[in-house]
């Protein structure tokens, strides 16, 4: 029930402007133009999440079927502040009540979380764990990582092959594997 709720959730995050998205891939990737990177992508995103929105584009250079992430814009700051704001109110709490915060350290919850949510804003990291991970996973068979593109990924761009499937939510226990 939780998992059907989280995932409602995460479908229910609206894109944020083409416009700006596009106007980050050329800033990320030094191009004057995206069609000097990708000979076709689409003018809407295929998906949009809380941190960025998907593209499904094709290589100029290679005819690859690509997704291009990109993050939305301001998300580090407004993160940045939210876990700030957070952290004083943890401080706070500690203060007023040292049982409770014994009990449930929120400014210890926020520092473990907030380490690993940089990191989840850095695509050149995420770049970099895909590809140490279809490395790692080669030996399985049904696993499936994508390419990871790192010449044409950036902290807020990341480029990775683009696999037709669906959502794990959606599949039935027989066709998992598929």
């Amino acid at each position: 029930q939780a998992m059907v709720q989280l995932q409602q959730l995460c479908d229910k995050v609206p894109p944020f402007e083409s416009s700006i998205a596009f106007q980050t891939m050329r800033e990320e990737l030094g191009v004057a133009d995206v069609a000097d990177v990708f000979s076709q992508i689409t003018p809407e995103p295929v998906a949009a999440a809380s941190l960025g929105q998907v593209y499904k584009a094709t290589l100029r250079e290679t005819g690859e079927e690509v997704a291009v992430k990109v993050q939305r814009p301001f998300v580090l700051e407004t993160v940045s502040l939210d876990l700030h704001l957070s952290r004083l109110a943890g401080l706070a709490l500690r203060k007023l009540s040292p049982d409770s915060a014994q009990r449930l350290d929120i400014v210890s919850l926020l520092d473990e979380f907030a380490a690993n949510f940089y990191q989840e804003l850095d695509y050149e990291l995420e770049c970099a764990n895909g590809i140490r991970l279809a490395q790692e996973m080669r030996v399985l068979p049904r696993v499936k990582i994508p390419r990871n593109y790192p010449a044409i990924t950036s902290r807020r761009v990341h480029v990775a092959e683009w696999v037709d499937g669906e959502k794990l939510s959606q599949s039935t226990a027989d066709n998992v594997g598929d």
